[in-house]
């Protein structure tokens, strides 16, 4: 799913920028910056960690990338907007993520039951994959 970057006017389209960004879109999964450092460095970047960190801050700010934290790590990963929701296996880790948001229609009911604006949400859900629900039984 090919998404189109909107830069806020205050910030430039930078080709570090572009780059992170396209990295994320590649992945399937949300993932740690230090991974995005990695895969930086492999395709020929040279680039500091803490300008991996700077940039992700003001994706994250701007909402063009979603920052979560999952249950038993103690490192942010990071996503694309369309990648925020997901499933994590609590044996492997394996994640796997949720394509139509059910989140979406509740949103509605929350913001007319309690009058609150909703301006973004993030799904984290876990449980056993079927692979280690077949191997641990």
């Amino acid at each position: 799913m090919e998404q189109k970057l909107e830069i806020p006017k205050k910030y430039r389209l930078t080709k570090q920028r572009k780059a992170i960004l396209e990295i994320l879109e590649k992945s399937d999964i949300p993932i740690h910056a230090k991974e995005i450092f990695e895969r930086l460095k492999k395709g020929g970047w040279n680039i500091n960690l803490s300008t991996v960190y700077r940039n992700l801050d003001m994706l994250t700010k701007e909402g063009l990338v979603i920052k979560s934290y999952m249950k038993g790590e103690d490192k942010a990963r990071y996503a694309l907007p369309d990648k925020k929701n997901y499933l994590v296996c609590e044996k492997c880790g394996k994640i796997v993520i949720i394509d139509n948001c059910p989140f979406d229609k509740f949103k509605e009911e929350l913001k007319e039951v309690h009058q609150f604006e909703i301006t973004g949400h993030c799904i984290e859900v876990y449980g056993i994959c079927p692979e280690c629900q077949e191997k641990f039984s």
